[in-house]
């Protein structure tokens, strides 16, 4: 199985040729030899990111959503709308971590796409939706991905969830993050459980509070860092990640073999 960046940006990032930070999972289908395509997120400046691959809407075989931030959602109603007008409905399989299904339609989808040809529809005239209990997971292509339940943001009592994921790799266990906060209790044991950690990063000089700051991220182990490449950063000048003991930074289009 084959992980590419569309691109490694955060929501805000606009450094030319890079994109928000949507992944593509590739793998041979068993049944047929072919290759498959899951999108790990569908941001709003997807289709872009796509097309600098030399991909289109017609290239994903099934997207999986971690949470609801515009950068990881905002292309849906594209993908969607692509697939049902001019595939006569066709319906891409969508795995989503259970919470996050009714608000994705009712909270984020539904105003622009709930009217169709025949009347009103909902999110199953677009995805053939499989929802994802948060201490399970779902296979795809042969493949076990476990939901890795991460806190995003935290606001009084109130928590957003993001839902990075973890797999089996031929070298050893691939943690995902998604987008989360530096929450040491959540994250260490599946930190331990990885040989590779794709790490969500934030280098604002002011940290928000809504994503694992670098400066929190040097306080790891060396052989943590050893094992961790950075991504969803920021346009402004960054550290210099190799010389810190990390791997790097992802870059756009940068690829890793599982």
């Amino acid at each position: 199985m084959r992980l590419t960046f569309i691109g490694s940006g955060s929501a805000f990032a606009t450094m030319p040729g890079n994109f928000h930070s949507n992944m593509l999972f590739e793998a041979p289908d068993p049944a047929s030899g072919e290759t498959r395509r899951l999108l790990f997120d569908c941001g709003s400046d997807v289709r872009w990111g796509l097309a600098a691959m030399g991909l289109d809407y017609s290239a994903i075989d099934a997207v999986y959503i971690s949470h609801l931030h515009n950068d990881h959602i905002g292309g849906l109603e594209w993908l969607g709308f692509k697939r049902y007008f001019l595939e006569q409905g066709a319906r891409i399989p969508m795995f989503v971590p259970e919470p996050l299904r009714r608000p994705l339609w009712e909270n984020c989808l539904k105003g622009g796409m709930e009217l169709l040809d025949f009347g009103p529809g909902d999110l199953s005239n677009f995805f053939d939706v499989t929802e994802v209990a948060t201490d399970d997971g779902f296979t795809w292509m042969g493949t076990r991905f476990s939901l890795v339940p991460l806190v995003h943001l935290r606001a009084g009592g109130y928590l957003m969830w993001s839902y990075g994921v973890f797999l089996e790799g031929a070298a050893g266990g691939v943690l995902l993050t998604s987008d989360c906060r530096f929450e040491r209790d959540r994250l260490d044991p599946w930190y331990e459980r990885a040989a590779l950690i794709l790490q969500d990063c934030e280098t604002l000089p002011r940290p928000t509070g809504a994503h694992a700051h670098y400066r929190d991220l040097l306080t790891l182990p060396t052989g943590l860092r050893g094992r961790m490449w950075l991504y969803h950063i920021n346009c402004q000048d960054r550290p210099d990640a190799v010389a810190d003991g990390f791997l790097g930074y992802v870059a756009p289009g940068q690829s890793f073999d599982l």
